[in-house]
């Protein structure tokens, strides 16, 4: 059987006497391989090409190739013009066949004079034209075509014979002037391809505009809210909006706080909101550092720290603040991450706000890891706005965040790779799985800096534990800001994102709740790679 481009099922030709020919062609020996509607350009280079198109184009070793024109109906040839019979009546053919056949022929032969960088082609070149609708012809052909030139529907009843009666002699096979004439002239194949950091270049490129759009369209709608919480899944660009409102209040000459639980989030918003008028801090470091500014010493107890940072140091810090004048009170107070937020430490921020100041909490009630609970918030009298568009994460890694949470946010960046989920048995399988995965990638064409470990354990209790380097790639911790594959917890990395994830070290622990490892994932923006034990139910 003959090698067919396209190979395509001949119920799809609607032309007739194309699907009769492609049928008989198709039946011919294993060593014929044949063109169907071949396309190629004619014409001046300096000038607009034309592009042409032959029926089919059959090419042997060791006969050469042809070039056949196939018309459907009667067709005759009459005072010097090429004729179809319709209805009984013969129309004029909108184009020569003959001109047609010899042009690919010719066009086919030039081009690959071009491509082997040869005057010749070692075989024969011939064309023809068939009418597979007709059994037979009378009368005297035109002086170009010679009577093997001519092909009926008996003419394919045997099909080879056909063709070797048109070529004549069988010549020395020319197999590599043949694979350079189907392979380079006739069926050229290429591929256009990007490797992993071309397509995150595009998916940030993509989710910048996106989340430019949707910072202007949420406070362009909310602008006349003097106090607002923003409640929204991860990825839903709380903390981006958080940024684009201090710094839109700055513009306007107001002092703006702009606080957060995460020590690790406030260095994106240094970096992202650089304006004197903007002060950006964790709050319980801001607190601390503003009461000793004052001359108030406060000392960090060597016991109950926990009961410290939620009661005693934000009403020493309360106390302080009620007490300023109105003037060094702040004009504007945006909190990021609102759920990790105490009841208390609300009440202390409203001290340090002027009366008629503004007030913004961003919240995800999902992330809600110290369990402070929202309840506070959500009773809270003020008008509530939802974030329901995720702009961070790709659509693979949307769809995983759903099956954790239940809830589905509907996802803006519709593209990404598929999440990899990965079991193991100890941490040495553990380990030799992560460092597999990272090879691979780093082999496709990501930068090692892209990357980023995330673990509900510290590095020194993970499989990493140890180790400087994976593979000849430095390992350093997000805090040192070096270059080299990053690793941060689960909780030090909350509201900040990374193109690709390793989320690792899943198990069951009381620090890998359902709610860890939806914040773990939905950090991860392009890719994310999940390690699990084997004996541990993601879902």
């Amino acid at each position: 059987m003959a090698k067919m481009i396209p190979d395509i099922p001949t119920e799809s030709i609607e032309n007739l006497g194309e699907r009769l020919f492609y049928v008989a062609a198709k039946e011919l020996p294993d060593d014929y391989t044949v063109l169907y509607s071949y396309k190629f350009a004619v014409g001046d280079s300096d000038k607009e090409s034309v592009m042409r198109e032959a029926d089919f184009v059959v090419v042997h070793p060791a006969l050469g190739y042809v070039v056949v024109e196939v018309k459907q109906n009667n067709v005759g040839f009459h005072n010097g013009q090429w004729q179809e019979e319709k209805r009984g009546n013969y129309y004029p053919l909108h184009k020569d066949p003959v001109e047609q056949a010899q042009t690919a022929m010719h066009a086919i032969l030039e081009w690959y004079s071009d491509i082997a960088k040869s005057e010749r082609f070692p075989l024969r070149v011939r064309f023809a034209l068939c009418f597979p609708e007709s059994a037979r012809y009378t009368g005297t052909l035109p002086a170009q075509l010679k009577e093997e030139d001519v092909w009926t529907r008996e003419s394919l009843v045997d099909l080879e014979g056909t063709i070797r009666s048109l070529f004549g002699v069988r010549q020395k096979p020319e197999r590599d002037a043949c694979n350079i004439l189907i392979n380079k002239v006739l069926a050229p194949s290429f591929k256009l391809y990007s490797t992993l950091e071309d397509q995150l270049a595009l998916f940030n490129h993509s989710a910048q505009k996106v989340m430019t759009e949707e910072q202007e369209r949420i406070l362009d709608e909310t602008e006349d809210d003097k106090r607002k919480i923003y409640f929204g899944a991860a990825g839903t660009g709380k903390s981006f909006v958080a940024m684009e409102k201090a710094w839109r209040l700055a513009q306007v000459g107001y002092r703006v706080l702009l606080t957060c639980y995460n020590r690790n989030l406030v260095d994106m918003y240094s970096a992202g909101v650089q304006s004197p008028l903007v002060t950006s801090a964790c709050f319980l470091d801001f607190i601390q550092e503003e009461l000793e500014r004052s001359g108030n010493r406060v000392r960090t107890p060597q016991g109950d720290v926990e009961s410290f940072y939620k009661e005693t140091l934000p009403e020493l810090a309360f106390d302080y603040f009620s007490q300023l004048p109105d003037k060094e009170k702040y004009d504007a107070i945006i909190v990021d991450e609102g759920q990790d937020f105490r009841d208390t430490w609300f009440v202390c921020l409203e001290a340090m706000l002027k009366p008629e100041g503004q007030f913004y909490v961003f919240a995800d009630p999902k992330q809600d890891l110290f369990g402070h609970g929202l309840d506070s918030l959500k009773n809270v009298a003020v008008s509530k706005h939802r974030l329901t568009l995720n702009l961070r994460n790709s659509v693979p890694i949307c769809e995983l965040l759903a099956k954790i949470t239940g809830d589905k946010v509907k996802a803006k960046l519709n593209c990404g790779l598929p999440v990899t989920t990965l079991s193991w048995s100890d941490t040495q399988a553990e380990k030799r799985l992560l460092e597999k995965e990272i090879g691979r990638l780093v082999s496709q064409g990501l930068g090692p800096g892209r990357i980023l470990v995330l673990s509900p354990h510290r590095r020194e209790n993970s499989c990493l534990a140890g180790l400087t380097k994976i593979k000849e790639w430095p390992l350093v911790d997000v805090a040192e800001k070096k270059y080299g594959i990053q690793f941060c917890t689960i909780r030090s990395f909350k509201g900040l994102e990374a193109d690709v994830v390793f989320l690792i070290g899943l198990k069951e622990s009381k620090v890998c709740t359902p709610a860890d490892v939806y914040v773990g994932a939905s950090r991860a923006k392009f890719l994310l790679y999940v390690f699990h034990h084997e004996e541990w139910k993601l879902f």
